[in-house]
């Protein structure tokens, strides 16, 4: 018993030694990992102990790298601004564009498909220009001047344009069940709105474009004639005429993509021109006395009509497939320029796109 007892004190005499050491040794100070000071602390595990440093370095690192590509990604940007006017103005027109033949290779061994069932692609043989301008003063007379106001004065053209909008929408019954918001939405310069460019006979005598006989006025006001100035009703109906005799008296003020290069999408209106109606453009530029591709469609002249059915909805397009850059000498990019602020063509006539480059304000398409 005396042996055990002692054998234990013993033991127990070391257990106290060493726990008293353990205790009394002094505890590591923290220090980054560029200090000299760094205490060794007992092995990798203790070493860990200034971990929280690196995870710091490791943010900021990171944060670094952050920025420099917040960096680099605008300076990206930046250097990849779309500039529409430098774009068309190395655009060729090719107004002289040989006319395609839909029925027929012309040549190029991929073959273009007509979208929309029971096309005929092989109509009459087209014998007259495909595609014609007109300016503002065979339309209003030389002695009104309205082609040379018009390309001159960028605030008019801006004042006639928002007028024109406003009316079409205070008269067309569609827009008036629409909220404030999606109204002032819809009036936004950068948007697209529709109606009819015909003044609905329930208003009789009385004048509907009101706000666009305004700009007109303010604008003419100075000529000695003023009856030569026309009401903002006979603008749109003098340009409407030339659609023909059978209009659908459709408009539409097209805004469309101006802010970065797209593909072209070729189609027709309808495919049908009754009496040989015509689609006017009247091309609304960016900038004064404007000359250059960019305002108006591109076409492609046809050899033959393309003409859908009768029973083909008169203002339900006709879609095709199939071009790329080999048909690229059939594209025709109208230049506008003062004195041909409209576009005219038949819709069987031609294939049609929007620009693949858009440099204007505007373009409204009458039919």
């Amino acid at each position: 018993l005396i042996s055990v007892t002692s054998r234990f004190c013993e033991a127990f005499q070391i257990y106290f030694r060493s726990n008293r050491a353990r205790c009394c040794r002094p505890t590591p100070t923290l220090h980054s990992e560029s200090s000299s000071d760094a205490v060794d602390c007992d092995g990798p595990k203790a070493a860990g102990r200034t971990r929280p440093e690196r995870s710091s370095r490791t943010r900021r690192r990171s944060t670094t790298t952050t920025r420099n590509r917040e960096s680099s990604k605008h300076q990206k940007e930046e250097t990849v601004v779309f500039d529409g006017k430098a774009l068309t103005s190395s655009q060729c027109s090719n107004e002289g564009a040989s006319p395609f033949d839909l029925s027929g290779s012309n040549g190029i061994t991929k073959q273009i498909r007509c979208m929309t069932p029971d096309i005929s692609p092989q109509g009459e043989r087209i014998e007259h220009p495909c595609f014609s301008f007109l300016s503002l003063d065979d339309l209003f007379g030389q002695e009104l001047g309205m082609s040379a106001k018009f390309n001159d004065d960028a605030s008019f053209r801006l004042a006639l344009r928002a007028a024109i909008r406003q009316d079409i929408f205070d008269s067309t019954p569609f827009y008036r069940n629409l909220s404030e918001k999606a109204a002032s939405v819809l009036l936004l310069p950068d948007s697209s709105l529709e109606g009819s460019w015909r003044k609905p006979v329930d208003y009789g005598s009385d004048i509907r474009m009101k706000h666009t006989t305004k700009v007109l006025v303010d604008a003419f006001d100075c000529i000695a004639d003023r009856t030569n100035i026309p009401t903002g009703d006979e603008l749109l109906d003098k340009i409407g005429s030339a659609c023909g005799a059978k209009p659908s008296t459709h408009l539409i003020d097209i805004y469309g993509v101006q802010d970065r290069k797209i593909s072209h999408s070729w189609h027709q209106d309808s495919g049908i021109s009754p009496d040989s109606s015509k689609t006017v453009l009247w091309g609304f530029p960016a900038e004064d006395n404007y000359e250059g591709c960019g305002v108006f469609s591109h076409v492609i002249p046809l050899q033959y009509e393309c003409v859908a059915p009768d029973t083909h909805p008169r203002m339900e397009p006709v879609l095709f497939d199939g071009f790329d850059e080999n048909h690229d000498a059939h594209i025709v990019r109208p230049s506008y320029a003062p004195g041909r602020e409209l576009l005219l063509y038949r819709d069987i006539d031609v294939l049609h796109s929007s620009p693949d480059v858009a440099y204007r304000t505007s373009v409204m398409r009458f039919m």
